[in-house]
């Protein structure tokens, strides 16, 4: 289909056959028609485009002149057969739910969660990202707005840039981190050291630095957005406290505090790691979250751990924050 001019854009490989979390298996178009009814804000699904040099290149033709395409057999849907596609939604909010919705279907790979680069022309796009008012934490603001990130009587005040890697503010998810960072801090826990897995923009991990964690670790799989989590934490003048690596380098010294907000079934894979790099008397917080993926999450983390987390909600999300025992 025609591309359509929306802000955010999630990239996907799309096996011939899905499995949806109920079990039921899905081929590719009636995952489409699937997506349309359960992705809020689901603008357009972009399957690609082939010439007909390009599928005779490939194989798929054996002859690259088409004389009436229109009159076309159905076998000539040369990109039918790729499993990637380009999912559209109206906004950041509405494909970052889509995202964590499609990385629970076997089969279905979530690749990059990105803006349009069509809509970084239009200066009016800011308009869409204020001040973000996160009840418990402070107040998260546009890079560009003037003023230093610090604590004060109200609360903290961060500064990020919209638009590269997850984490605006905007996000229930993200809130309900930040809002339990801030319950942590107010019950006196320990914030010397802090990790961030899964960093996105550094949200979290800049967060934490600009409320006195000396050394704040990012870990963020996606290297293309390890330029701007630098550049978020030299907004915040906390540049010299955070750290960015693409992965968690094995053993090291314990930290204080981990943040994990990401979805269930890498939570589940990776938390023998993450509970291992949490120290005696701390904290640790997940996110990304659903209803209905808290029980195994949970009891996973508690069975390590050795202690029931405190859960909070908001809208259809979840969060838990464990405290490890002395």
């Amino acid at each position: 289909m025609a591309r359509v001019n929306q802000h955010w854009i999630v990239e996907v490989e799309i096996e011939s056959v899905v499995m949806l979390p109920s079990g039921e298996r899905l081929d590719r178009e009636s995952f489409h028609a699937w997506l349309w009814e359960h992705a809020a804000g689901l603008a357009g699904i972009d399957e690609g485009s082939m010439s007909a040099e390009e599928a005779a290149a490939r194989g798929l033709v054996a002859d690259p002149v088409v004389i009436d395409a229109a009159a076309a057999p159905p076998d000539r849907d040369w990109v039918a057969g790729s499993s990637a596609a380009a999912c559209w939604f109206v906004d950041e909010l509405a494909a970052r739910d889509a995202a964590r919705l499609m990385a629970r279907v076997a089969g279905c790979r979530v690749g990059r969660v990105r803006k349009d680069d069509a809509c970084e022309s239009d200066g009016g796009w800011r308009a869409a990202f204020g001040p973000i008012n996160v009840p418990g934490f402070g107040i998260v603001r546009p890079a560009w707005e003037e003023g230093i990130a610090g604590v004060g009587p109200d609360g903290a005040t961060i500064f990020i840039e919209p638009g590269v890697g997850f984490g605006t503010g905007l996000h229930e998810t993200t809130q309900l981190c930040l809002a339990a960072f801030a319950a942590w801090r107010r019950g006196g826990g320990l914030l010397d050291r802090v990790l961030d897995f899964g960093s996105g923009s550094g949200i979290l991990a800049i967060a934490a630095a600009v409320c006195g964690a000396r050394h704040v670790a990012a870990i963020e799989i996606d290297e293309q957005v390890h330029e701007a989590i630098g550049a978020n934490a030299d907004r915040n003048g906390v540049g010299q406290r955070v750290s960015v690596a693409a992965m968690l380098p094995p053993g090291g010294e314990p930290f204080d505090l981990v943040f994990a907000n990401i979805v269930a079934p890498v939570l589940l894979e990776h938390a023998a790691a993450l509970c291992g790099r949490v120290g005696r008397g701390g904290g640790l917080v997940l996110s990304g979250l659903r209803a209905d993926d808290v029980p195994a999450v949970a009891e996973r983390y508690a069975e390590i751990l050795g202690a029931a987390p405190e859960t909070t909600a908001r809208g259809d999300w979840r969060c838990l924050l464990f405290a490890r025992r002395r």
